[in-house]
């Protein structure tokens, strides 16, 4: 490809405003690979900096859930045509977080993936194949389904383990995905009905929605002990707080949504709760989405909508609005 060559990218340019235009596409540098995309995921947190303007530059380029293809890798390893999830996290290489192998830690980091691109470079090492049985747009499902494996891990789920989802959105139904086929009890809640109803599909053995219902009355009824697990997905501080109240007597909470405002955490202290954040996946929680992906495809229903790169715009507007179904996929190329 000539060094000249254009590629179409929608920048970041400020808070509600994402502008497609021209920019040269990039040329990998040492140990990396040029990537054509196929699909990138609207990801919760895109939604988040995109409604504040956190990030925002004429230069910023959002996107990491992503599928693709391998446009060229100067170092021959990667045959051109071979297609990949990516995982998402890059370090800096120099700081003690990535020296020890952890640069989702990395006290400098460099931009994002940015795969709302027709074409962007990424570390070789990052690179996960993806298998003939998973499609492009199922194959944008691994990161963000990597995220919610990494959770069903760090809860340390068993089979038979009740386990509370609260938000419904495509993260809290990859939750249920990977709790259900953990062996957990999954009981789920949202105050949209098109998410509830998903959400029995996906393995959830109730769900209801949490502004009409009492959380703890009604996981209650699933099991006299409460929760053991209770993962908040809704990136809510009400959310958040309902999780708090509801996980059992020693049980874990895990926080996977963005939820920006204080809370009342009296009740967490008095059953002995264990809680934890979770930044992104790990390349191992990568791979194991990949083998969940392909034994479930239907784990794909959670995609409800795939708009072109000159609507990606209008597309973050209805998401922010709560209008624009569940988990929308970019496709650059369309």
């Amino acid at each position: 490809m000539l060094a000249s060559a254009r590629m179409r990218a929608g920048f970041f340019e400020a808070a509600g405003t994402i502008t497609v235009r021209e920019a040269p596409v990039p040329e990998p540098g040492p140990d990396e690979v040029r990537l054509r995309v196929s699909c990138c995921g609207i990801c919760g947190s895109d939604l988040s900096v995109y409604k504040t303007g956190a990030l925002a530059g004429p230069h910023v380029i959002l996107g990491h859930e992503l599928s693709a293809a391998v446009d060229l890798d100067p170092s021959g390893r990667w045959v051109a045509g071979t297609r990949v999830a990516v995982y998402p996290h890059r370090g800096c290489g120099a700081c003690l977080w990535c020296l020890e192998g952890e640069p989702r830690y990395c006290l400098n980091p460099p931009p994002g993936a940015g795969g709302f691109a027709e074409y962007l470079v990424v570390p070789a090492a990052n690179l996960i194949p993806l298998p003939d049985q998973i499609d492009d747009r199922a194959g944008a499902l691994c990161e963000p389904l990597g995220v919610a494996v990494r959770a069903v891990e760090m809860a340390e789920a068993k089979p038979g383990d009740v386990a509370y989802v609260s938000g419904l959105g495509s993260l809290g139904l990859l939750a249920v995905a990977a709790l259900a086929a953990s062996g957990c009890r999954v009981i789920g809640s949202d105050p949209r009905e098109d998410r509830r109803s998903l959400a029995f599909h996906l393995g959830c053995e109730d769900a209801f929605d949490n502004t009409r219902e009492d959380t703890v009355t009604r996981t209650l009824a699933l099991d006299p002990k409460g929760p053991r697990i209770a993962l908040e997905c809704a990136g809510v501080p009400d959310s958040l707080q309902q999780v708090f109240d509801t996980a059992g007597y020693a049980g874990v909470v895990g926080i996977l949504g963005v939820p920006m405002a204080p809370i009342f955490l009296l009740r967490m202290t008095l059953r002995e709760l264990t809680a934890f954040s979770v930044r992104g996946p790990t390349l191992d929680s990568m791979r194991l989405a990949v083998n969940l992906l392909r034994e479930r495809p239907d784990i794909a229903r959670v995609i409800t909508g795939v708009v072109s790169l000159a609507d990606t715009n209008e597309a973050f507007s209805r998401l922010v609005a709560g209008t624009g179904g569940i988990k929308v996929l970019v496709e650059p190329r369309a």
